[in-house]
């Protein structure tokens, strides 16, 4: 590795690609030897000769070379040595070449709170069949009842609803037809079929499991069975889920996956992506977020990312700097990756002083480091390639937790400049905000960002009653990432239930016994993460009943649907975006203007302990109509056929056996062939 490292230096002065790589990996190449063993530990590998997930920027002539996957438009995802990375840029139809960074994980009340069982159950009815939901994730746990069903009534859950499933960290081969003629650079791990998961499931084994649990619990949000006891909001739709190595050109790969698979079945597809970063520009026009974005395209290709979970981790800092301005960086782990941005024709010189006063400075153009008693320092001013946009990179490596870096930036012209460290693990900004905070790639235009809001802050455990502290129960979860995005653009566009959600659990994850439902099979996490799939679940009963609709066509109904209270206050905003997640509000924005009436239903006194009394509006062209009642998970719990002239009727909190229902929260509905009303929130309270 020493003489590699050595000759590669000797050779710098040879090299003409230094401007076409971003800061990260032009560091290895400008840095002295001394410090190179760091910048390969930020860049994630521990020699020259193993491979980088980067982005490589082709100019318009270009052909494809081997190492190349994933293509949108000039942008291509590539697995490169930092030799291969050094020879690719000397091409004169290679325009950039830029490090892809890891991205991280960003949930029985929560399903109803949004509306799912009004079209599970309306007219026209939707619970997501004929819709491909992906999940990229960390795997879902196959073995699970909520992604099976029972084919031939037997009461063994022998099918599978995973149509493919990609493990991108381990194996190799399974690939089907469409995903190329030939082998290539672009088949890494394992594809398994939906066959060949039936046959794991009769044995008992998962070949790829989820031992983090987050993708199953993402998974059971989206698209999970009812056999599991908490449906998700489509429960009748099928998965695709990509095991992703939660690297930015892995999660490309695996959206292009999910897409891929939609056509060659003829499926319109939502792609779920409960993950996120903090490494690019934060608007829209990084590589990853362009290419995440132009997967997006055509009529049923939808992308729903959360907004992240750092509204209150102070990872960011900004503002116009006119005069000499300060910030304080202070380390929580081992490595920091802090990036700045700004545009042309702003320029900065930057100092930055250790906790042992050791003082680095930097002029625009310039690009050194520093090994001081603190830790080992890399400050690139040396810009991007991006266009206007700038980049200023700083690295901390070996910096003990806790103590204080200072980073000044002097104006040479003025200008605004927008800092996020890349993780809230690595650390925080002493002067750190909540605001522009989304993470990527939820900056992306064509993606759906979601936030998240509490709906539950109480349950019973495996290991006793346990309440979740400072949460507020309908407010905006603590945690979510608030907008704008850095160009300025409204992000998120929505909010859904992301704390505390129960969903299904794997059997391969480790879990606090306090987060483990009584049942074994589901358990409670929060995060934008459990608020994503809600709404990409939201998208796959929309796609179910009208399979042709664009992004852009469902975000206007997402938009023109959204519930607003008083925590939401007034919309837009950058917290909230537009409001609640509310889906019958929104597959009502997508309606033709129609004189027929919709019907209404009414309940007179709440909460209810003998009997309920609704009152109705029935649709006078309705030829029947009917009031429903259903419980949490969805099933009937009691129904009533009703002349058109009724006005008023009674449930005597009954069930269709004839025993009293116990106390809790149901829904009713009054349903007509014309359709069905909103849903009514009925408490019981014995």
């Amino acid at each position: 590795m020493r003489i590699l490292i050595l000759l590669l230096a000797f050779a710098l002065s040879a090299f003409a690609g230094p401007e076409k790589l971003d800061p990260m990996l032009r560091a290895f190449f400008l840095s002295p030897p001394d410090l190179q063993p760091a910048v390969l530990s930020t860049l994630g590998v521990e020699a020259p000769e193993l491979p980088i997930s980067v982005f490589v920027e082709l100019a318009d002539n270009a052909t494809d070379f081997p190492g190349l996957r994933t293509r949108v438009g000039n942008l291509a995802t590539a697995s490169l040595t930092l030799p291969e990375i050094y020879s690719l840029a000397e091409r004169p139809d290679v325009l950039r070449i830029r490090a892809a960074r890891p991205v991280e994980p960003l949930l029985d009340y929560s399903v109803p709170e949004v509306g799912a069982p009004a079209l599970w159950y309306g007219a026209p009815s939707a619970t997501g069949q004929g819709v491909i939901v992906g999940i990229v994730d960390s795997g879902v746990d196959i073995l699970h009842p909520a992604f099976r069903v029972d084919r031939d009534g037997d009461g063994f859950l022998e099918g599978s609803r995973i149509l493919f499933y990609w493990d991108q960290t381990e194996g190799s081969g399974g690939f089907p037809s469409f995903w190329g003629d030939e082998p290539g650079e672009g088949r890494y791990g394992r594809v398994y079929s939906q066959r060949e998961l039936e046959g794991y499931i009769r044995t008992g084994f998962s070949p790829a499991p989820d031992t983090l649990g987050h993708g199953t619990h993402v998974a059971g949000i989206a698209a999970g069975g009812k056999a599991a006891g908490f449906p998700g909001v489509a429960p009748g739709a099928d998965l695709v889920v990509v095991k992703t190595n939660f690297y930015e050109d892995g999660v490309v790969d695996g959206i292009k996956f999910v897409f891929e698979s939609a056509k060659f079945l003829g499926r319109p597809a939502v792609v779920n992506l409960s993950l996120g970063g903090h490494s690019g520009p934060h608007d829209g026009k990084g590589p990853f977020e362009h290419m995440v974005s132009g997967l997006v395209e055509g009529p049923g290709r939808i992308i729903v990312a959360a907004a992240g979970n750092e509204g209150a981790k102070k990872i960011r800092v900004g503002g116009e700097i006119s005069t000499r301005t300060t910030w304080t960086i202070v380390p929580a782990s081992y490595s920091l990756v802090a990036r700045f941005w700004y545009e042309l024709p702003a320029r900065f010189s930057i100092t930055v002083v250790s906790p042992s006063n050791e003082t680095l400075t930097v002029f625009p153009g310039q690009a050194r480091g520093l090994t001081t008693a603190s830790g080992i320092l890399w400050l690139d001013n040396t810009g991007t390639s991006l266009g206007a946009t700038q980049e200023v990179f700083l690295t901390l490596t070996g910096a003990p937790s806790g103590a204080a870096w200072r980073i000044t930036f002097e104006p040479v012209l003025p200008g605004r400049v927008d800092g996020w460290i890349e993780s809230s693990s690595m650390g925080y900004f002493l002067e750190g905000d909540g605001q522009m905070t989304i993470a990527e790639p939820g900056n992306a235009e064509r993606v759906i960002t979601v936030g998240a809001y509490v709906t539950k802050i109480s349950w019973n455990s495996q290991a006793g009653f346990f309440r979740a502290e400072g949460y507020e129960l309908y407010a905006l979860a603590p945690f979510s990432s608030r907008g704008p995005t850095r160009d300025g653009r409204l992000k998120p566009e929505i909010t859904a239930p992301g704390a505390w959600i129960a969903s299904a659990r794997s059997r391969d994850a480790q879990v606090s016994p306090w987060y483990a439902l009584p049942d074994g099979l589901n358990m409670m996490l929060a995060g934008t993460s459990m608020s994503a799939p809600h709404v990409a679940g939201a998208c796959a009963l929309l796609l179910a009943l009208r399979p042709s609709l664009s992004w852009a066509e469902i975000l206007d109904s997402l938009r023109a649907g959204a519930r607003v209270d008083s925590f939401v206050g007034s919309i837009p905003n950058t917290s909230w975006g537009f409001g609640k997640l509310d889906l019958p509000k929104t597959w009502a924005s997508l309606q033709p203007p129609s004189p027929v009436q919709k019907p209404g239903l009414f309940l007179l006194g709440n909460p209810v302990s003998l009997s309920a009394l609704f009152r109705c509006q029935i649709p006078e062209s309705a030829r029947w109509a009917e009031l429903r009642i259903y419980d949490l998970l969805g099933r009937l719990v009691w129904r009533e056929p009703l002349s058109s002239a009724a006005e008023t009727v009674r449930w005597d909190l009954l069930s269709l056996s004839g025993f009293r229902v116990s106390s809790g929260l149901y829904l009713a509905l009054l349903v007509t062939d014309q359709g069905a009303s909103d849903p009514v929130r009925v408490v019981v309270n014995r």
